[in-house]
């Protein structure tokens, strides 16, 4: 669908950032370079709009909206037990095969060669798999929307500096040896733990607020 192919566009733009916060996005050049109509394009801006990457004032433009302090925190808090509920459903699920792709990733991610993006990139086929065999579509579904938003608002170069990668590293092989032992309670609570670390690196970027003191503490 055109729509569709309006919000994979613009949102890839917005995540990548090629588009800056507060970036005015003119929809004619949308249109010319997708070569569609006005009202696809709009029906995404819309669409992401409520999913908290734009602004859209009438009468003025649509902007790149700029993360607001509480809300990110609230997103990733939501993403982190979104995350352990598939976790734990996974524990019941997964395979040899599954396990066996999951060890390959890991070893990979040991390489201290990597770069920032290759690490972040393995990183998220190793969550997906987990995510992925928990078969809870729905929950799924609605957590990626928030990995979406994590990438718009983290940076893999801040998130996977060398000793944050020891520490991920060392969190994810427990991760693995409880899913491997189907110790869903276990993997459930690990991986809540892991992911609002994750959660409180990406909220020291915004100090400035109560909330992630409160949060936190």
């Amino acid at each position: 669908m055109k729509i569709d192919k309006a919000y994979r566009y613009i949102k890839r733009l917005i995540i990548e950032g090629i588009w800056e916060p507060e970036t005015s996005i003119n929809v004619n050049e949308i249109t010319e370079k997708l070569n569609m109509s006005r009202t696809p394009v709009h029906k995404a801006l819309s669409k992401l709009e409520q999913e908290g990457f734009l602004t859209i004032i009438p009468q003025v433009g649509v902007f790149v909206k700029r993360p607001d302090p509480e809300e990110v925190l609230e997103r990733l808090l939501v993403c982190a037990n979104l995350d352990a509920l598939m976790t734990e459903q996974a524990a019941l699920n997964l395979n040899e095969e599954e396990f066996h792709f999951l060890e390959e990733i890991l070893t990979k991610m040991d390489n201290s060669r990597l770069s920032a993006d290759e690490y972040s990139s393995l990183n998220i086929d190793f969550h997906r798999t987990i995510y992925e065999a928990s078969k809870l579509t729905y929950t799924f579904n609605l957590a990626k929307t928030l990995w979406d938003y994590l990438n718009f608002v983290g940076n893999p170069e801040e998130l996977f500096t060398d000793e944050r990668r020891k520490q991920s590293q060392t969190e994810h092989w427990i991760i693995f040896y409880s899913l491997r032992e189907k110790d869903s309670k276990m993997a459930k609570r690990l991986m809540e733990k892991h992911m609002r670390r994750v959660a409180k690196l990406v909220g020291e970027k915004y100090q400035d607020i109560d909330l992630n003191q409160r949060v936190f503490n």
